[in-house]
């Protein structure tokens, strides 16, 4: 059965050999009929996008219908037959096109809808990452999808998903796995304007365009694609490329994937706040057993008859007695945001390979917060670095 992306193809290539059929029928009677300078300044049709052939028969059309209404000329009964059957030609031709650019965006949207409310139902930003690419091609409608990471001024390929595994998608996915390439977006290139501009861009020529990353290219086999920035806040987290086996994308592709772009970047916000939520009302129900304990303790602890002096006296047992600490000031004076996020995710056990899925950053970055963290903490270990982290946020004990 053919997949809706084959069809809208086949069916984009028939237009584009209608509307240059048309426009050579229109310009050839136009030589015929009238001088040359009527048409001197017509374009040759293209035959490679609907909206640029589009404005060529339109033109075209145009300079029929004055032909055709110019009272200063005479034309034969013939010469008008043939004028006017050409520019019916030219308008049936232009109206196919616009129905269906207009059918085909509006089935393209609603696909997008359906594939966007099938991710929002997913709250697990690892799931999310696991299913963005499948997700996009299938709701999109391209035949294959890479989603890069940007760390810092660093472009990562990192995972891809394509409709059919062949010898060169494997190879594709090989570079990619055994690589791990890392390329700096101090370049001129393509992904570097996505991530300035915010915006994103299409590449109809691979082979001509110097924007285009030549390794990636040459190894993915790419010919033409669309590529759209994922942004948090004023920030762009990752890049989605996408392309087709018969190589050939339009303006079309570019919105609809940027469209995907926006509203994902939206689901995974949302997911990693639930997760940082979930994160906090562990650590918060931890504290309250904390507190309920000591409190347990001072209620069933033993009244002696004595004075507060001698309560106090070092030779006296007394209850325990909670000290809250000074919490978040204390952290907030050692350590920037960002690190005490990573101190946090720490507490909860989580490994390095964790917190950079987390707060969507590299393992190296995390890596490195951890040294600034046992460093300015004064320890020698993250069990340490740990220990101290919950003694200053859920509280402690006097000795």
């Amino acid at each position: 059965m053919e997949s809706l992306s084959a069809a809208a193809s086949r069916r984009r290539r028939e237009l584009l050999a209608q509307g240059v059929s048309a426009h050579q029928q229109a310009l050839a009677v136009l030589r015929r009929v009238t001088s040359a300078e009527d048409y001197a300044d017509v374009d040759q049709p293209c035959s490679s996008d609907l909206h640029t052939l589009d404005g060529q028969l339109a033109i075209l059309g145009g300079i029929v219908r004055d032909r055709l209404q110019d009272p200063r000329r005479e034309l034969r009964r013939t010469d008008i037959v043939e004028l006017s059957q050409v520019l019916h030609e030219v308008h049936t031709v232009r109206f196919s096109i616009h129905d269906s650019l207009g059918h085909e965006r509006l089935r393209r949207l609603d696909a997008l809808d359906q594939g966007l409310a099938q991710l929002r139902r997913v709250t697990d930003q690892d799931t999310l990452l696991e299913i963005v690419c499948e997700s996009a091609a299938t709701a999109c409608g391209f035949d294959r999808v890479m989603l890069s990471r940007v760390d810092d001024d660093e472009w990562r390929p990192w995972r891809s998903y394509a409709r059919e595994i062949g010898p060169a998608e494997r190879a594709f996915l090989a570079w990619m796995r055994e690589t791990e390439p890392r390329i700096r977006l101090s370049h001129m290139l393509l992904e570097n304007e996505l991530v300035r501009k915010r915006e994103p861009a299409i590449v109809l020529d691979a082979s001509t365009d110097r924007r285009v990353y030549e390794p990636l290219v040459r190894v993915a086999h790419q010919t033409s694609y669309v590529a759209a920035p994922i942004v948090s806040g004023e920030r762009v987290i990752g890049i989605l490329h996408a392309d087709n086996r018969d190589g050939d994308v339009v303006e079309l592709d570019k919105e609809i994937l940027w469209f995907f772009a926006i509203g994902f970047a939206q689901i995974f916000e949302r997911a990693v706040l639930l997760a940082r939520l979930r994160d906090q009302r562990t650590e918060v129900m931890h504290l309250m057993k904390s507190v309920e304990a000591v409190l347990d303790e001072l209620a069933c602890a033993e009244i002696e008859l004595a004075s507060r002096a001698e309560t106090t006296a070092p030779n006296v047992v007394r209850a325990l007695r909670p000290v809250v600490a000074e919490r978040p000031r204390m952290l907030e004076g050692l350590l920037t945001s960002r690190e005490q996020e990573v101190l946090a995710l720490m507490a909860t056990g989580a490994t390095n390979e964790r917190i950079a899925k987390r707060l969507v950053v590299a393992t190296d970055t995390v890596k490195s917060h951890v040294k600034q963290i046992l460093r300015k903490l004064r320890v020698e270990n993250r069990a340490e670095a740990i220990s101290l982290y919950l003694r200053m946020t859920v509280g402690a004990r006097e000795d």
